[in-house]
């Protein structure tokens, strides 16, 4: 009967009408005094909404391209564009305009940039005059990803050719499984 909606007495009622079951004893009792009805649906959830979020959204719209900046779900280090949006709310709350915040904010984010970018390649020189290792440049997260997996796959071929087989040996696991009848 769980496919029936409502409650047992509901239920009963229906199938009595139906006549697929005849009158239950304690039938007359409960509709004297029937159960509270049981408050099974809760309301919905409200919509969660941050001051910030249409400040992301505007973002998005200008920047499309940031929709696709891989960034860590486990990492405390907010993706880009909420990064953007609080420096534009900061900025809004002194008193600025939305616009001019937002401009102020992109040359503030090009300046770093651009600052990073030149501290990296002074690193670079600077440990190529020393003699030393300069340091790597930077992989992008498919990159990252396709490192790990290699060091994984490499392992794992190690392991098997570690077992020693002999040529033409079959890996385990690799054989048909043995046909099961189903009239056996």
């Amino acid at each position: 009967m769980s496919f029936m909606k409502g409650d047992l007495l509901s239920k009963t009622r229906k199938l009595m009408k139906g006549g697929i079951i005849a009158r239950p004893r304690w039938f007359d009792a409960v509709m004297r005094i029937p159960p509270e009805p049981k408050k099974t649906r809760c309301k919905k959830a409200p919509k969660i909404v941050l001051p910030e979020d249409r400040l992301v959204e505007s973002y998005y719209a200008r920047h499309p391209e940031a929709k696709f900046i891989p960034f860590e779900l486990n990492s405390f280090d907010p993706p880009p564009a909420r990064k953007f949006a609080w420096r534009q709310l900061e900025l809004m709350n002194q008193g600025h305009p939305r616009d001019i915040a937002r401009d102020m904010v992109e040359v503030e984010f090009a300046e770093a940039e651009k600052a990073a970018e030149e501290a990296f390649r002074a690193e670079r020189r600077r440990a190529v005059m020393e003699g030393r290792e300069p340091p790597a440049l930077k992989k992008s997260k498919i990159e990252e990803i396709q490192e790990e997996e290699w060091e994984y796959l490499s392992q794992g071929l190690a392991a098997i050719g570690s077992q020693g087989r002999k040529a033409g040996e079959k890996l385990p696991g690799s054989e048909r499984p043995a046909r099961v009848s189903s009239f056996s």
